[in-house]
């Protein structure tokens, strides 16, 4: 079975690339005989609204009507602007806040960790936050692109739980 479906494979990316061979192939003019018609082919677009006729009249009416495509324009959003770089980069600043913090505490011996998922060594602090971040940002920033309205959740979130940590931190300090 395996064997086959290798067989199979190895067919479709031969045929695959034949095709994609024969596609960009061209054919000199010399080829070409002068009785040929060549053939193209013009396809509308499917709102009517981007199509506008000439003043040259009725289209019915004049055997050379002309019609105009108007390319509609396109505004890419910025994904990356002032407030999702504010927001990831909040959420980055009380992390490393809530890190520096936490280790100082642990090192002065008046408190632990109180999350018991996350190490309580500096370098295990800091991959573990790295890893979230980083997560978070990426989901944030698939959202934004996406024009999904709750792109900001995540790093929202990230923000309240470092922010809890600061104060424990300033108050245990």
């Amino acid at each position: 079975m395996y064997k086959l479906s290798r067989t199979m494979v190895g067919l479709s990316l031969a045929l695959a690339g034949i095709s994609c061979w024969a596609q960009s192939s061209t054919v000199p003019f010399t080829q070409i005989e002068h009785a040929s018609q060549l053939t193209a082919s013009l396809s509308a677009p499917s709102s009517a609204a981007l199509i506008k006729r000439s003043p040259a009249g009725d289209p019915a009416l004049s055997s050379s009507s002309s019609f105009s495509y108007v390319l509609p324009v396109y505004k890419r959003q910025r994904v990356a602007d002032s407030k999702f770089l504010l927001i990831n980069g909040l959420h980055l600043g009380l992390a490393a806040l809530d890190i520096g913090l936490t280790q100082h505490c642990i090192a002065a011996g008046r408190c632990r960790e109180g999350n018991p998922i996350m190490p309580s060594s500096l370098a295990g602090q800091m991959g573990v936050d790295s890893a979230i971040i980083g997560y978070s940002t990426f989901i944030s920033f698939r959202l934004k692109k996406q024009d999904n309205k709750v792109w900001w959740l995540s790093p929202t979130v990230g923000i309240g739980v470092h922010a809890a940590g600061v104060v424990t931190g300033l108050l245990h300090r």
